[in-house]
């Protein structure tokens, strides 16, 4: 009899609860694609099957339709009504869609993490400090990769094999960045560049974390998961003291050589020093300088993370490709010949071939959706007359916009490593197809730097390694829902000479 009861309880609470969540359309709304299974709705397909399942709404739907997702009606938005949201920054949220993901604002607790406010102080910086010193910084970008990829890769007389190379990527590419960002004195210490290195891919299980009790409610999933922070737990913390240990003596030097020196003082060409020029800047109070490091590790996940991701996809799609390997080899051999192996910014700027490689690897990101924000006003109208209300969720199909034969030609879906060479289109540009680094005035400011970054670590690769795919083959990314992330398979090194 007991058994019964707790049944019949279970039946009423599903029935209301499919009764509540049942999704509401209204009339001037992108069409709901229709689903068959209660409360679940398209989550199923949305995770298990998301390319061919996006592609046949999209064909039968158009380009803006909606999908019943974890609980809560998702619009889907390509084409015409994606370049809207770029042409509308401030109709739309991406900070706390976001944020509902990975939780950076209760992870980062002394600056708010990626708040309004703090992400357009990092944009400044990004824009003046990283990308605008790309001639200042570039000497220090070279020097680090080579010490890195000795570090990392090594002598390879003999073929080495490296898996998950994303790794490896990873911890190369973070070591200009860290001389960047704290100095040299600072980033001699191991454990500091590890942090910068890992904090990213420390972070990165919350986000793989499905949002399961958003069928109950949408903020459940952001409260559950930031539950442990409340009590203490929190994987930035060890970064954070780790950091703040190996900064503050240079800190204190600094202020020390600006005491003695005063109008004599050379300013250090690194982002600590601009923090530290900062107003509100005073390390001795107790919340000061966990602020600025928090500051500086919103900058370390949005460039580490990015720039290794950009650069580990490159590789595997240049080691799947020995014939491309020898064409781009001449070109990296040319220009290291003329500047005699010191890379300047005009220098990166002759590796047009190297340029359209990466390029065209961005635009086979695969990652099938992305950008997720909220609708923030009442409501929005798109261009093509359909509107949304307030509060919606909305997210990017760009692969459909990366891969359109309108703008990219019939070969399209094809991986053409010299589609932009001779087009007047570097890797770097935006533009309403190439969505790579989003749109409009919010258009990622350090796209500058990592496309830079990541030329630089392929051209040096290039001139010292013969690089291929332990199968032979060109490898595929891995897919996780809507996201890809690089191969794990094995990369082959071989020394060139």
């Amino acid at each position: 009899m007991i058994e019964v009861s707790i049944f019949q309880i279970y039946v009423v609470f599903i029935i209301i609860l499919y009764i509540i969540r049942r999704p509401r359309i209204g009339k001037d709304e992108p069409p709901l694609v229709p689903y068959t299974i209660p409360i679940l709705g398209h989550t199923f397909n949305y995770i298990f099957n998301t390319k061919k399942f996006i592609k046949e709404c999209k064909e039968q739907y158009g380009e803006c339709f909606s999908i019943y997702v974890f609980g809560h009606t998702m619009t889907i938005l390509s084409r015409s009504s994606l370049t809207d949201v770029f042409r509308n920054p401030d109709d739309f949220d991406l900070t706390s869609a976001t944020n509902e993901i990975l939780p950076l604002h209760q992870l980062l607790i002394y600056n708010g993490g990626t708040c309004r406010e703090s992400v357009k102080f990092h944009a400044k910086t990004t824009r003046e400090q990283v990308s605008g010193k790309l001639d200042t910084n570039i000497g220090v970008v070279q020097k680090y990769l080579l010490k890195g990829m000795e570090k990392w890769i090594g002598d390879c007389n003999e073929p080495k094999i490296v898996y998950s190379a994303w790794n490896m990527v990873n911890g190369i590419i973070a070591l200009p960045i860290a001389n960047i960002f704290v100095g040299e004195e600072a980033a001699s210490h191991e454990d500091l560049v590890k942090s910068l290195e890992n904090l990213a891919f420390d972070l990165g299980p919350l986000f793989m974390i499905p949002p399961i009790l958003s069928f109950i409610h949408q903020k459940l999933h952001e409260f559950v998961i930031t539950l442990p922070m409340k009590f203490g737990w929190n994987p930035v913390s060890r970064h954070r003291e780790t950091v703040m240990n190996r900064v503050r003596p240079v800190i204190e030097t600094r202020l020390k050589e600006k005491n003695m020196l005063g109008e004599n003082y050379k300013p250090y060409n690194d982002l600590l020093e601009y923090y530290m020029n900062q107003p509100d800047f005073d390390y001795t109070k107790p919340k000061n300088l966990p602020y600025h490091v928090d500051n500086l590790f919103v900058m370390t996940f949005v460039s580490v993370n990015t720039t290794s991701r950009a650069a580990a996809d490159a590789l595997y799609d240049l080691a799947g490709r020995p014939e491309l390997l020898n064409e781009l080899y001449e070109e990296a051999l040319t220009i290291d010949r003329e500047c005699n192996g010191s890379l300047t910014v005009a220098d990166v700027k002759k590796m047009v071939k190297l340029d359209s490689f990466v390029k065209e690897s961005l635009r086979h990101n695969d990652n099938i959706l992305n950008l997720v924000h909220y609708m923030i006003s009442k409501s929005f109208t798109f261009s093509n007359g359909f509107t949304i209300p307030g509060g919606r969720k909305i997210i990017l199909y760009t692969d459909d916009m990366l891969k359109s034969k309108e703008y990219f030609g019939v070969d399209a879906e094809e991986f053409e490593p010299f589609r932009f060479l001779n087009k007047t289109s570097p890797a770097t540009k935006v533009d309403r197809s190439y969505i790579v680094f989003g749109g409009g005035r919010h258009a990622c400011p350090g796209r500058f730097f990592a496309i830079y970054e990541t030329k630089m670590f392929l051209h040096k690769l290039i001139l010292k390694y013969k690089v291929s795919t332990k199968s032979g083959k060109i490898e595929d990314k891995l897919l996780i829902g809507p996201f890809s992330l690089p191969s794990q398979s094995g990369i082959v090194f071989e020394n060139r000479n």
